[in-house]
C-alpha cells in the first residue's frame, strides 16, 4: 500500500506544471491581441481609476497599448524604446516615466511573450495550478523593485488573463485581459504601427 501511494505521488509530481511548462506554453504565442481593462486603486481616492482599451503584442516586434477611455492614447513599446502617437499620427519618444511604469511594461512584454527566464533574477517566482488555470506569484528580489512592488500576481490559462500589482506604498493596479486572440493575423494598421 505504501509503495502504491509513493508511486502515485511520484507520478503526480512528475506531471506537475512547472515554470518551464508555462514558458513553453506562453512562448508559443507569436501574437496576442485583445481587450484590456485597468483599475487603479489609490489610497487617496475612494473609487478606483478605470481605463479601458486594447493591446497587440507581436513577439518579434513589440507591444501596442491603446487606451480608449477615459483618455485616448496609443503607446508603442519595442526593443528600441517607448513612443506615443501624437494627434497628427506621428510617433514621438515618450517622456521618461517612473521606474514602476518601465518595469510594468517590461514585465508585460516578457510575460506575454513567455520570457519568464528574464524575471528569475528580479523576482522570486512561485507557480501553482496547471495549463488550464495557473497563478504565478512574483516577489521582488532586487532592492530597487522592493521599493516599488510588494507583490505581483499573474493569473491565466492558455494566456495571461489578469495581473495584479500590489505596490509598496499601498496602491494597487488590477489589469484584466479579455477577448484574447492568439496567433491570429494582426490588422494591417497594427502591423504598420509596429514596423515603423
Amino acid at each position: 500500500m505504501t509503495a502504491v501511494l509513493a508511486l502515485t505521488l511520484l507520478c503526480t509530481a512528475a506531471q506537475a506544471f512547472s515554470l518551464q511548462d508555462l514558458q513553453k506554453q506562453l512562448s508559443a504565442h507569436q501574437t496576442v491581441q485583445g481587450h484590456v481593462q485597468q483599475k487603479r486603486y489609490l489610497r487617496s481616492l475612494e473609487q478606483p481609476l478605470l481605463s479601458q482599451g486594447r493591446f497587440v503584442m507581436a513577439a518579434d516586434k513589440g507591444l501596442l497599448w491603446e487606451t480608449r477611455s477615459p483618455i485616448a492614447s496609443l503607446i508603442r513599446i519595442t526593443p528600441e524604446g517607448m513612443m506615443h502617437q501624437d494627434g497628427a499620427g506621428r510617433w514621438q519618444p515618450l517622456q521618461q516615466q517612473g521606474a514602476g511604469s518601465q518595469t510594468q511594461i517590461r514585465l508585460f512584454m516578457d510575460l506575454l511573450s513567455g520570457n519568464t527566464r528574464s524575471l528569475s533574477g528580479q523576482f522570486a517566482q512561485s507557480l501553482q495550478g496547471d495549463a488550464q488555470g495557473w497563478t504565478l506569484t512574483l516577489d521582488p528580489a532586487l532592492a530597487v523593485l522592493k521599493q516599488i512592488f510588494q507583490r505581483i500576481t499573474i493569473k491565466g490559462a492558455r494566456s495571461i488573463e489578469q495581473v495584479t500589482l500590489a505596490e509598496t506604498q499601498g496602491d494597487r493596479t488590477e489589469i484584466l485581459f479579455s477577448n484574447l486572440r492568439i496567433n491570429q493575423p494582426l490588422p494591417a494598421t497594427d502591423q504598420d504601427a509596429l514596423e515603423r
